[in-house]
């Protein structure tokens, strides 16, 4: 058995752990589409998005001509921030208070196999030994709001250089 506090902190540290992996992730997003120019001594780097020239057709009064213009790679690809949204734990759990009145859990043995109406019976006859159910629900935050309105506005000076 161990201390229901200590569960909890167990359940929480595992999802800071799974938040600080889709960090990582969304850190690596911002590697693969932008450069990092070092500055002075002091200050924060500066990033400029990996690009590629890529002709576009243009009518003039010559006729038909090529335009080039600088794509961002980061406006050519389908992004998906990855972000935990929701963490659902569910279980059942024996639940008692020790010596020092502190609560107890352990997960409930349950050996069933088969469900018959509100009793649980197992091959060996045995029955599921909970006597509380505990579901704990985590829910995230949205991602930033900064990465949609920088990807917007890649999309806007990409427009400005395409003509027509």
């Amino acid at each position: 058995m161990i201390e229901f506090q200590s569960l909890m902190k167990a359940i929480h540290k595992g999802v800071k752990d799974a938040s600080k992996a889709v960090e990582g992730e969304t850190i690596d997003f911002v590697k693969r589409f932008f450069d990092e120019h070092e500055n002075e001594e002091g200050k924060a780097p500066s990033y400029s998005p990996k690009t590629c020239t890529m002709q576009f057709p243009s009518r003039t009064e010559d006729g038909i001509d090529t335009v080039d213009a600088e794509v961002p790679l980061l406006a050519l690809v389908p992004i998906s921030s990855p972000r935990i949204t929701e963490v659902k734990f569910k279980t059942d759990l024996e639940i008692s208070t020790n010596d020092q009145d502190k609560l107890m859990v352990t997960f409930a043995k349950n050996t069933t196999k088969f469900g018959f109406r509100d009793k649980i019976i197992g091959p060996s006859g045995g029955e599921n030994t909970a006597n509380a159910q505990l579901e704990i629900i985590l829910t995230g935050n949205e991602p930033p709001e900064g990465l949609k309105k920088l990807i917007e506005g890649y999309e806007r000076a990409l427009r400005a250089q395409i003509p027509g």
